[in-house]
């Protein structure tokens, strides 16, 4: 019988990506994405498609009607559905907060809690976050995104403690930097008055945009079908690591962060250095 993994966000980078590698490989996929047009493609490839926005109880709910009248179980839960909200922490708003943790976080844990029952019914199951190399260090500029990140580094051990007596295993992904249009999707808010952080931001963007540059060689970026092959590897293997680094940045980063303070990325606000 095929295992049937479900995964959201896979309209688009990484999830898709790993949508469709895993209907290659003789995987039941349960795709779900807020835009289910997006995943047209995947239909044709013989995955089941559903809308869901993870925002949103009402959404979800709706989802998992529909995928458990269609599947007995979801044997891998693959919590890929991710966004950036860049800014300096002046900048955002409540509402850019609270939706970058709806996002991140928080739908991310009302999908799993809606899994788990089964799961621990049938003492089976295994749980895969796609986190960050971002959990694990802070750039300036992008505070929510990597608060968010590392809430998720914790709230996968506590699953991962709490669950294991249940037979359900709980791995994190964390890559590098990945080539999708996950940044080009990312919001920066409107400046508050006076834009004090013009020149932080400028110096920010061109942080990011040099970082991203797939010919960058000190910092490579992946391919979302690296990511992919990654996240398979993990669920074809009988005792998945707890922590998946994908990439020779995200190899490199603890040893990064060893040798650099948090002071040593800060920046000051009147040079517009690092300092």
């Amino acid at each position: 019988m095929k295992k049937v993994v479900l995964i959201t966000g896979a309209s688009s980078g990484i999830g898709k990506e790993t949508a469709k590698l895993f209907a290659q490989h003789d995987f039941q996929v349960i795709a779900v994405a807020r835009n289910a047009d997006k995943m047209k493609d995947l239909t044709r490839l013989g995955c089941a498609t559903f809308s869901m926005d993870v925002t949103d109880e009402a959404s979800i709910q709706a989802a998992f009607k529909q995928i458990y009248a269609a599947y007995r179980q979801v044997d891998i839960l693959i919590n890929n559905a991710g966004y950036c909200q860049n800014g300096f922490v002046e900048e955002l708003t409540s509402d850019q907060l609270k939706y970058q943790f709806e996002v991140n976080v928080f739908g991310l844990i009302r999908v799993t809690q809606l899994v788990l029952p089964q799961m621990r019914a049938r003492q089976s199951g295994l749980i895969i976050n796609i986190g960050s190399v971002g959990g694990e260090f802070t750039s300036p500029g992008a505070g929510a995104y990597h608060a968010s990140k590392y809430a998720l580094e914790s709230f996968s051990d506590a699953l991962r403690q709490e669950l294991g007596s249940f037979g359900i295993k709980v791995s994190l992904i964390k890559p590098g930097g990945v080539e999708t249009a996950f940044v080009d999707n990312s919001q920066y808010p409107d400046p508050i008055a006076g834009n004090p952080y013009r020149k932080m931001r400028e110096n920010f963007v061109k942080m990011l945009t040099t970082i991203l540059q797939s010919s960058n060689s000190t910092f490579p970026i992946l391919k979302p079908s690296e990511v992919a092959t990654a996240i398979l590897n993990t669920a074809q293997t009988p005792h998945p690591k707890t922590r998946v680094r994908v990439g020779r940045t995200a190899k490199m980063m603890p040893l990064i962060k060893s040798l650099l303070s948090i002071r040593s990325i800060s920046f000051d606000c009147s040079s517009q250095k690092p300092v």
